[in-house]
């Protein structure tokens, strides 16, 4: 392919690349992306001409709508705002109505995923703030279709022609890889979101194609080190993790000055002025850019980066997660690079990710080889093959080893975060898969092209879409219950696979009727509970799978809904349960009554079967494992014993002796009892299992009510807790509760 075709490919490329990030712009609701519905009261803040907030825990979303925003860096947000301005946004709050209920960054199987619920107001065509949301999102896919160029120009650098290559085969390389960078479907999905991402990952890409090229051109002079500030610079506004340009720049520049020794272009002293004055004016550049925003987070926050007021918001681990706890977390890492939509809660199904993942393996496969041939001479590297390979894989690095130092002290394992970094892996994996033969680039470029358009069709739009005016069947069990004289529950139907255990989930259908309009936005709730009238597992959601405004609702409306409940791994078993099903005003707690004057409708059995599963219940970070427990008696009066009767086993030799505790507590941490054994666990042999008896006396003057019986390993000498995992290997907290107990 001839300059000037290549040329015209690549603006093809670039002007898909546009529509693709608008069409999951429209397809996606407002504040259905990730965390927007944070980011964009940012944005309107600022462009009311509010200035930058300050943070504090503890804040309303009156207060401070943008919660952990409030703390990132300005640039994008600016940005985002000059584009918003022009528009009347005083009614965002009214298209903002959060759903109290929705299953942020957890994927389930009944729905329940909008984290607002979305009003006629939205629709085209648009007006005031939907038109202010619309117009702040133009500005992030700008951003991304300019990263999408900046791709290409770092393909460009990686893959020049020259005798060793086909200029017919370094072309295809050259766009290919801005083809895997739009079709990415994560990254369309955030490009046509309001979301500070957009601006760091092109500050990135920017960063990474600038110091490819001063390598290349062995540019050490001053204009290259003032470009090099300001993109630092302004990547550090972006976003913290752009602060690592800073280190790429040094890195590029010392290449570039050791290839120049190498060569004998310049004297030693020469070259150590040349490398020291480019890195000085960097970072002088790069300091009078962004600086002041950095003296403004120590003033304020006592740190820098300000990640402490972050992190008093958004929420930390309970301690810093361990290396197991990290691995644990892969799956969701590598879904959520390949694409998680929504608030991280809507996924593709499941075997479109062992797709990606095995066409990434395939790039792999066609690296390593590629290494093997320059390592044996049969193809030897181009001549500055090696600093561009030590430059990309030194940036990869970085940007994992800060994602993993962040993602250690909050919840963040979410692959997307490595999108600084994009334009290298779908590099190496362009050039991997043209390794592999021509055709399997083409193949796959095709095939991530056709999954980057359906996606929104298949996967996002309909997940949001109101459910239809009618029952979507009839249901076994007749209910007809009604609350509050206007909503009516008319049938039940339990989905059934066999006998439920521990671990299991099971799907309750449930057929309602809206007899007369309502004047609030009712919650439904649905429980199992057992014979005490314990709460086993829960549900809670708006009608509609989480999407129904109820006061909003015309009397006649019907509408079917499921609710899957989990139960726990945990529950004692066997025993019968039963529904429990009402619904109440999530602002106030007030229930809707029925005529009998009860505010639930119980109904159905189901049978819980005792666990079959041979696996443990736990697995803890020493090896310790837990297999079962038993309890006696299963409901308890001031003054009884609770005898817990726990079966343990050690997968291998324990390294530590600890206490192991037992207690129960209220909802608001109230103890009633507790027992501390000490155990020599190092005595302990491995595979063998061991029994512990734990006598709970209950206190005297403990109240009625629902308990929680708290298990907990600690060291003796400082109180540390030992962190458990669940049997797939996620980690589950460092206080398990087992069950919950009546006191009567």
């Amino acid at each position: 392919m001839n300059a000037r075709a290549e040329k015209i490919c690549a603006a093809l490329i670039i002007a898909a690349s546009f529509i693709l990030f608008s069409l999951y712009s429209v397809l996606t609701p407002l504040f259905e992306a990730s965390d927007e519905l944070w980011h964009y009261p940012m944005v309107q803040h600022l462009a009311t001409g509010g200035g930058l907030p300050v943070q504090r825990a503890g804040q309303t979303d009156a207060e401070a709508p943008w919660r952990q925003e409030g703390s990132q860096p300005p640039l994008y947000y600016w940005i985002a705002a000059a584009f918003s301005a022009p528009f009347d946004s005083s009614n965002w709050r009214d298209i903002r109505r959060i759903n109290p209920h929705s299953d942020m960054g957890v994927p389930t199987r009944d729905g329940n995923v909008n984290v607002v619920l979305h009003t006629p107001a939205e629709a085209w065509p648009w007006e005031r703030a939907t038109l202010a949301v619309r117009a702040a999102r133009l500005a992030s896919i700008l951003m991304s279709t300019a990263t999408v160029f900046f791709a290409y120009l770092v393909a460009r650098e990686l893959f020049p022609n020259d005798a060793a290559r086909r200029t017919r085969d370094a072309s295809l390389l050259r766009l290919a890889s801005p083809v895997i960078v739009a079709c990415t479907p994560m990254f369309a999905f955030i490009s046509g979101a309001i979301n500070n991402d957009n601006a760091a990952v092109l500050f990135s890409t920017v960063g990474l194609w600038w110091a490819l090229r001063l390598m290349r051109l062995g540019d050490l002079s001053l204009k290259s080190a003032v470009v090099a500030g300001a993109i630092a610079g302004l990547g550090a506004l972006s976003k913290s993790s752009a602060l690592g340009l800073v280190g790429l720049f040094g890195l590029a520049g010392l290449l570039t000055a050791v290839d120049a020794r190498r060569k004998a272009q310049d004297a030693p002293r020469s070259l150590v002025f040349r490398l020291s004055s480019f890195v000085f004016v960097t970072l002088v550049v790069t300091l009078l850019i962004s600086g002041w925003w950095f003296v403004r987070n120590q003033a304020l926050y006592g740190d820098l980066l300000g990640w402490n007021a972050f992190l008093d918001v958004v929420g930390r681990r309970d301690q810093p997660a361990s290396p197991a706890q990290l691995w644990s977390e892969r799956e969701g890492f590598i879904w959520a690079y390949w694409g998680v939509f929504g608030a991280m809660n809507v996924i593709m199904s499941p075997w479109v990710y062992d797709v990606l993942n095995g066409l990434a393996a395939l790039a792999v496969v066609g690296l390593v080889l590629r290494v093997a041939s320059a390592v044996l001479g049969k193809a030897p590297l181009r001549q500055d093959a090696g600093r561009q390979i030590l430059l990309c894989l030194f940036w990869v690095a970085l940007v994992f080893v800060a994602l993993v130092r962040w993602t250690s002290l909050t919840p963040a394992s979410q692959g997307r975060l490595m999108f600084p970094c994009i334009a290298v892996i779908s590099a190496a994996l362009a050039y991997g898969w043209r390794v592999l033969h021509r055709h399997v680039l083409l193949g796959a470029c095709a095939g991530l092209a056709a999954l980057a358009i359906i996606a929104p069709f298949a996967f996002i739009a309909p997940t949001y879409t109101q459910p239809p005016n009618r029952w979507t069947q009839r249901l076994p069990l007749t209910v007809n219950a009604k609350f509050g004289g206007a909503v009516c529950l008319q049938e039940a139907g339990l989905e059934t696979t066999g006998v439920p255990q521990p671990g299991d989930e099971v799907t309750l259908h449930l057929n309602w009727l809206l007899a007369q309009p309502v004047t609030r936005n009712y919650s439904v709730f649905v429980h199992l509970i057992d014979e005490h009238d314990v709460i086993v597992a829960q549900r809670d959601m708006y009608p509609g799978q989480g999407s129904l405004a109820l006061s909003e609702q015309p009397a006649g409306r019907r509408w079917s809904d499921r609710y899957t409940l989990r139960l726990s791994p945990l529950t004692p078993a066997p025993k019968q349960l039963r529904w429990a099903v009402g619904l109440y005003d999530h602002a106030t707690g007030e229930r809707l009554p029925l005529a009998n004057g009860d505010d639930r409708a119980i109904f159905g059995a189901i049978e819980l079967g005792r666990r079959t599963d041979a696996s443990p219940l736990l697995r803890y970070a020493n090896g310790l494992e837990l297999l079962g427990y038993a309890l006696d008696p299963s409901a308890l009066m001031p003054g009884a014993t609770l005898t817990v009767t726990t079966r343990w086993r050690a997968a291998r030799p324990l390294p530590d002796d600890l206490n192991v505790s037992l207690q129960l507590l209220d909802d608001g941490a109230n103890k009633i009892a507790q027992q501390d054994l000490g155990q020599m666990l190092t005595q302990w042999p491995a595979g063998e299992e061991i029994a512990l008896t734990h006598a709970l006396a209950v206190s005297d003057d403990a109240t009625p009510g629902v308990y929680h019986l708290l298990l907990v390993w600690y060291a003796p000498d400082n109180f540390a807790r030992l962190p458990a995992y669940d049997a797939p290997g996620q980690f589950v907290g460092d206080q398990i509760t087992l069950t919950r107990l009546r006191v009567r």
